[in-house]
């Protein structure tokens, strides 16, 4: 599902009337029958649309025009509409206008009593402040909401006052329970503090021809998506049909580390593990991941060469390589470290393992210049804000702000690199410029090891012989879902999930995909 700017929409817009006849006039009657069908089907769990009071609050654009075409559909239906026209100060109740000195009045009962009130005022065209009148409606709608929790508050195409390319909002804006957009997702959407007004996100189709998204470059991941990325599972087949994965990762301080990206690379389907290991640590993996196998590595005071030699000489057939999680950043790793990326870069590309670096592999590269010069072709990275700060020496990124959008992108062109940019709205880049964002994301997994799961399940993916752009796309989205299922089955909010619940929910979440609606 593509994402667009402003730009890029107006301009689908106006390549869809010159190229294949369809005016404003037609979006708009496809728009507003688009958010009514939606309305109907998503948004009345605890509703009937027959009787349902919705005040709509009509603006003078496009985005007015939108609501009044979904109003008269849901009239149709059966529902009780009531329509404010803000700029003329007009009310109209069940189709018959009410006196001019009546409207205030009037328009606060309504408010009262409505049972959704949709904000249709202004869409992406705006970027000035609100007026203060319309600022002042708002203001009266988000007190009537405090005062009661079951009125539902749903914009058309983007709450008012958000900025559709940037995430900032006026200071009048109010958050929605949903937003129903229309034809495509918009960039300002997926960044903050814009995120918090969004509520669900429905979009609804406007009937633009496919072939007018051909040339958009960024997309939003669903599940429908990742489903068609997944590798196939044929009857046919052992575990050396779905590749092996060797994990340089873990330490005496982090052993958890090799044991959660080594078990999320299994669960996703890899079809063997391999932890790279020095004999004092092999009694810990040993008894607690037993479907694994282990590489065993000079202690960690031996000479760099001969710990990287013991990996190298191991690595053939494998078809991805994790280095990172929980490693550490001695002089010795980072020299072991080197040495490996050296002898992956002397490799055929039909010979050498994908590669995916995270944590401590990160933070030993960023020590050095340049050091994105030593990696091989399509290697996956995956910092977190802090990783990246180093990785760009000393740059403050943001969690969520759209300041990530455009460093993301350049970052991962000049390195050449699969970024992956994880954060309250992860991102994915690739070497050309395609990019991913996540909507789906889940503050429950603000806790140490989720990364390494997360790191874990790329790796699997690449030994199924993903593409990195698409394994790394996968692993992001089946991350979110996999959480979203620990709090549903274990009944936890947004605290108290532990990087190890997600294992066995990570199978779960690839089924789950076949049955996505979005």
């Amino acid at each position: 599902m593509h994402i667009v700017t402003i730009s890029e929409m107006k301009e689908l817009e106006t390549r869809a009337d010159k190229e294949y006849g369809l005016t404003s006039e037609i979006l708009m009657s496809n728009a507003g029958r688009s958010a009514a069908e939606l309305f109907e089907a998503n948004l009345l769990p605890t509703h009937k649309l027959k009787g349902l009071k919705v005040l709509f609050l009509i603006g003078p654009g496009n985005n007015g025009g939108d609501g009044l075409v979904m109003a008269s559909h849901l009239e149709k239906e059966g529902a009780l509409i009531s329509l404010y026209y803000w700029k003329e100060h007009k009310l109209v109740v069940q189709g018959t206008r009410r006196p001019d000195e009546v409207v205030d009045e009037t328009l606060a009962e309504q408010i009262q009593r409505a049972d959704y009130i949709i904000d249709a005022l202004l869409g992406t065209g705006r970027s000035r402040p609100l007026p203060d009148d319309m600022r002042a409606l708002l203001a009266r709608v988000k007190d009537e909401r405090a005062r009661r929790a079951d009125l539902r508050l749903v914009a058309i195409d983007l709450p008012t006052g958000l900025n559709a390319d940037t995430g900032e909002v006026d200071p009048g804006s109010i958050a929605m329970d949903t937003t129903i957009t229309l034809a495509c997702p918009k960039q300002g959407f997926f960044f903050f503090p814009g995120r918090d007004y969004i509520g669900d996100l429905e979009v609804g189709d406007i009937g633009l021809p496919a072939a007018l998204e051909s040339q958009l470059q960024t997309d939003m991941l669903t599940g429908q998506q990742v489903h068609k990325l997944l590798p196939e599972r044929p009857l046919n087949s052992n575990k050396g049909t779905f590749g092996k994965v060797m994990l340089l990762c873990g330490s005496l301080p982090y052993p958890g580390s090799a044991y959660l990206a080594g078990s999320s690379a299994a669960r996703v389907g890899a079809g063997l593990i391999t932890l790279a290991v020095t004999e004092k640590m092999l009694s810990f993996y040993a008894s607690s991941f037993h479907e694994a196998t282990f590489t065993i590595l000079p202690e960690e005071n031996a000479e760099s060469y001969e710990r990287a030699k013991a990996l190298i000489d191991k690595l053939e057939g494998y078809k991805a390589l994790l280095i990172g999680p929980g490693l550490g950043q001695s002089s010795n790793t980072r020299e072991v470290i080197l040495q490996v990326l050296e002898h992956l870069r002397s490799l055929p590309d039909e010979t050498r393992p994908h590669l995916v670096i995270d944590a401590d592999g990160l933070n030993n590269l960023s020590a050095l210049e340049r050091w994105w010069t030593l990696l091989p072709k399509d290697t996956v990275i995956t910092p977190h804000p802090g990783e990246m700060g180093r990785l760009c020496k000393g740059v403050k990124v943001s969690g969520g702000n759209i300041e990530r959008l455009e460093l993301a992108r350049t970052k991962a062109r000049e390195w050449q690199v699969n970024l992956l940019l994880k954060g309250s709205c992860t991102i994915l880049v690739d070497p050309e410029g395609r990019t991913r964002i996540n909507w789906w994301g889940n503050p429950a997994l603000a806790t140490a090891g989720t990364g390494d799961v997360l790191a874990g399940m790329i790796s699997g993916f690449l030994a199924q012989g993903v593409q990195p752009f698409d394994a790394a796309s996968a692993a992001v989205y089946l991350h979110t879902a996999a959480a979203d299922l620990v709090n549903q089955n274990m009944h936890i909010g947004r605290a108290g999930l532990l990087a190890s619940d997600l294992l066995p929910n990570i199978p779960i979440s690839l089924v789950d995909t076949a049955h996505a609606k979005m």
